[in-house]
Formats: structure tokens, sequence, C-alpha cells
């Protein structure tokens, strides 16, 4: 059990590293772009990055989940190599179509996403680094199935530096607004997307598509093809919310709740690392007798870490925010609810690992698009009463629910011993701490000191209601403590 939580606490380490360089550019230019754009510009931006955002999942195919779990079923390197092969493929004959004809009719996207089409050239930008996007991703996924972490942290570290440096000299230097910081990230993309695929040179072989190929690649596409609306239900969880707000609050309520979002993705750096390296790490162990155990035991630890950090951050969010324009305070409203939203996405994937071994991806189909429709609803509902915290508690039920769904799904074909009583205890002690930061901050809109006094009082209420119900107890701290000394000391340790 320890070597096996050493491994993933050392991958989640590497792969935090780069998925956190990956994306954090974002929150490292947020004093920048909120103090050069107010709120209806910020709004404005995010807008098109979401279309962007909207694109790629629908892009990808689900072909991140087939492919891996393929790559690990495959019994021989050719066969590893023949996968990571036909996923290039399939890449680059689906997004540079797709991107030439949304290019071409950006009017109509404009229109259609911004209520005008005043913005179509944004638009045309922000479209534009679709394919790099998709590749650079694809590259950075075959790393991560090939256990190169390393290389992997590389990629997204030069990532983030060339869109830092080149969006800061065409906004700063340049004055090109808006237009500056799309060509920053559509240039910096594609700079590293030719570096990836020299990195990916031993592992993709165009030569391996052949006749051989397709019933390979027919395989993949089968089993992608339910993960698809899955990810374009998730992109509708975490970013439909913003153009209710557009619609219905105006692009400076969208703004502020996108500064909220973009705050609170500290954490959901924490929980991208995460991702990372969970779903290579949990079907690399799936036939090992100990991985019932491990899975279990890591859903707990994970539910602790998580939603406490989500209690620590929504009650330091006024001191935050100060990175940002005063007038974006209110986002510290949602700043916990979207934390604890980040959270519940990473338990989707730790309790769909028996889907994934079972092969059956269809379940994350139909539990992410119920979710899905719930969200929808939930923004009509709540938005028009309490603006950001309806979009932010819509966000937080819908990622809540796709878990509950896919939990249920995974148990019924493959049946794995979680501790659900401990679980559910964790969620509502630390929903309860974040719903009282957000009335705290809201109504009390505390100085910083205060801030830095009140954020360590409500983790430690949390910490104590944790160990009183026993949903954590001194046992589970000894081996997270034994896992985190192994993983220092060497594999010696172990």
């Amino acid at each position: 059990m320890l070597q096996r939580l050493t491994r993933l606490s050392k991958d989640a380490v590497i792969y935090g590293l780069g998925g956190a360089a990956a994306r954090s550019t974002g929150l490292i230019l947020l004093p920048l772009y909120t103090r050069a754009f107010g709120t209806e510009n910020y709004g404005l931006l995010q807008i098109v990055t979401n279309l962007g955002a909207l694109l790629f999942a629908v892009s990808v195919l689900g072909l991140d989940g087939a492919a891996s779990i393929l790559f690990f079923a495959a019994e021989t390197p050719l066969e590893r190599q023949r996968v990571a092969t036909l996923w290039v493929a399939v890449s680059v004959l689906v997004s540079l179509p797709l991107t030439l004809l949304l290019i071409v009719f950006a009017e109509w996207v404009s229109f259609l996403a911004g209520g005008t089409s005043e913005n179509a050239d944004l638009f045309r930008l922000g479209i534009a680094v679709l394919p790099f996007s998709l590749l650079q991703f694809v590259f950075s996924s075959i790393l991560r199935m090939y256990f190169r972490a390393r290389v992997y942290a590389l990629l997204n570290f030069a990532l983030t530096l060339l869109v830092l440096v080149i969006s800061i000299y065409l906004l700063q230097v340049q004055h090109m607004g808006l237009y500056g910081a799309l060509w920053g990230t559509l240039a910096g993309t594609a700079v590293v997307c030719l570096f990836g695929a020299w990195t990916v040179r031993d592992w993709v072989k165009f030569s391996l598509v052949g006749r051989k190929s397709w019933p390979l690649a027919r395989r993949m596409l089968r089993l992608g093809a339910p993960l698809v609306p899955a990810s374009v239900a998730l992109w509708v969880i975490g970013f439909s919310n913003t153009y209710f707000l557009f619609q219905l609050a105006g692009p400076g309520e969208a703004g502020i709740f996108r500064v909220g979002a973009q705050l609170a993705a500290i954490l959901g750096l924490g929980v991208w690392a995460f991702q990372l390296a969970w779903l290579p790490f949990s079907l690399s162990i799936a036939k090992e007798p100990d991985a019932p155990q491990v899975y279990s035991r890591v859903a707990t630890l994970y539910t602790a870490g998580g939603v406490g950090a989500a209690v620590g951050l929504a009650g330091v969010s006024p001191v935050a925010l100060l990175v940002a324009n005063p007038s974006f305070a209110p986002a510290s409203a949602v700043i916990g609810l979207l934390a604890l939203a980040a959270v519940s996405l990473g338990s989707y994937y730790v309790v769909s690992v028996g889907v994934n071994i079972a092969q059956r991806t269809g379940q994350v189909g139909w539990t992410t698009l119920l979710a899905a429709a719930a969200n929808l609803a939930l923004n009509a509902l709540l938005i028009p009463v309490w603006g950001i915290v309806g979009a932010g508690l819509a966000s937080l039920a819908a990622n809540l629910l796709s878990t509950v769904l896919v939990y249920l799904a995974s148990q019924r074909f493959n049946p794995l011993p979680y501790e659900a009583r401990k679980i559910t205890a964790i969620w509502l002690v630390g929903s309860a701490c974040v719903a009282a930061a957000a009335v705290f901050n809201v109504s009390v809109q505390p100085t910083v000191p205060a801030s830095l006094a009140f954020a360590p009082a409500l983790a430690c209420v949390y910490a104590a209601a944790l160990f009183l119900s026993r949903a954590v107890t001194l046992r589970d701290l000894a081996v997270l403590r034994s896992a985190l000394r192994a993983r220092y000391k060497g594999p010696e340790a172990e």
C-alpha cells in the first residue's frame, strides 16, 4: 500500500508542476488583465477563451480516455506505438477542417456566443489556436502514458513561459489589448506544439498507419464516442454559467465570476495534477491484488485533503483577490464554491475507475449529460435570483451529481470497497465551512489581518469535525505520513 501511495504522490508532484504551469497562465496574467481590461472586456475575453475550451472538448473525441485504456491493455510495444500514432493522426484530421470552417463563419460564431458579430476577429484568434492546443495536449498525454513525467513538465513549463512573454509584450509594449492576449496564446501554443512533436518522435510512427490499423482505430473511436458528450457536458458544467451571467446579468458580472473561477483554479491546479497522475496509475495497477484497497484509501485521503484545501481557500479568498482590480472584490463569495466544484470533479475521476477498467465508457456519457442538464436548469433558476453565487451553486451541484451517478454506475460493473460514510461526512463538514466563509466574506468584508486569522480558525474547525465524526483517524494520518516519508527518503525507505 505504501509503495502504491508513494508512486502516486511522486507522479502527482511532477505532473503537478507541469500541469500547474500549463494551467496557471491565466492566473499569472490575472493582475495584468483585470487592470488592463476592466470587468466588461475581461468578461468578453473569457467568452472567447471558453468557446475555445468547448471546441477542444469536442475535438478530443473522447480519445484521451480511449487511448489510455487501449494503451495499457496493449501487450506489445508495437501495439502501444500504434495507439499513440492513431491518436495523433485522428486529431490532425479532425481539428484542421473544423478550425478552417469556423474561421470562415466567425461572424456567426461571434453573434451566437456574444450577441454581436462585431467581435468576429477576436473569435477567429480564439478558434485558430485549436489544432495547436489539441496536438500539444495529445503529445503531453503520450508522454504521461510512457511515464515521462519530467519531459511532460518541461513541455508545459515551456508553454507557460512562451505564452506569458509574448502576451505581456503584445499587451504592454505593443498595446494590442484583447488581440494581444489572444495572439500571445496562439503564438506560444504553436511553437510549443512543434517542440512537443519532437519529444514523442520515438513513439509516433506514421508508417504504422495502414490497413492493419483500421480495426484498432474503429475500436478507439467506439470507446471514445461516449466520452464526447461527456466532454461537452463537463464543459457545460464548467463554463455555461459564464454565458448565463453574460446574458442575464451582463459582461461585468461574467467577468467578476470568471475572476473567482481563476482564483479557485489555484486548488484546481492541484486537482488537475492528481487527475494526470491518477488515470495511468489506476489503470496500471488494475490487475494487482491490492488494487481495490488502494482505490478506496486514495478516495478517502483525496476527499479529506481536497475539501480541506477548499475550506482554506474560501477563508483567504479576500486576500487572494488583492491581485485583482478592486472592482472584482465580490468574487470572494464564489471562490469557495468553485473550489469545492473542482474537488468534486477530481472525485469523479477517482470513482470512475470501475467503468474504465470494465471499458464501459458509455456510463461516463450518460452520467455527465444528466449532470449538465441539471446545471443548465440550475443556472436558469438561480442566476436571476442570486447572481454569481447562484452560478457557483449550480456548478457545485452538477459536479456532485455527476460524481454520485458515476459512482453508482461503477459499483455495478466493478464493486470497490469505498468508505462512503466517511466521504459523505467529509463533504458535509467541508460544505458547511465553505458556506460559513462565504457569508463571513460578503457580510463582514474583512480586512487582510482578519482574513488571515479567520482562515486557520476555520481550518481547525474543519479538522476537529473530521476527527470527532471519525471521518479521518490517526491511522489514516499515519499511513499518509509513512507514504510521504518513503517518497522523500527514496526507494530504500519503502
